[in-house]
């Protein structure tokens, strides 16, 4: 007998019926908390009320990929900024 064909495996299960998920709430979200927050902090200003963390954290970005950082390269690539 194979793996999960037993009879006392098999009696207490019920098929889902057509058109209904057996898993109505779907796949829980990893971080949705995480990513509000983020969202937050990233748009206040930093300690010395210059500029906001989010443009520091670009223009980290633009400056890494001046002196040749690949992964900054490519994700601005990606996010279509050299067209």
């Amino acid at each position: 007998m194979s793996r999960g064909k037993h009879p006392n495996s098999q009696a207490n299960l019920q098929p889902f019926e057509k058109g209904v998920s057996g898993n109505p709430s779907g796949r829980a979200k990893a971080f949705s908390g995480l990513k509000d927050d983020l969202k937050i902090l990233v748009n206040e200003t930093d300690f010395m009320g210059e500029d906001t963390h989010r443009e520091k954290i670009i223009e980290r970005i633009v400056y890494m990929a001046e002196i040749g950082d690949w992964k900054a390269i490519e994700l601005i690539e990606r996010l279509g900024c050299f067209d």
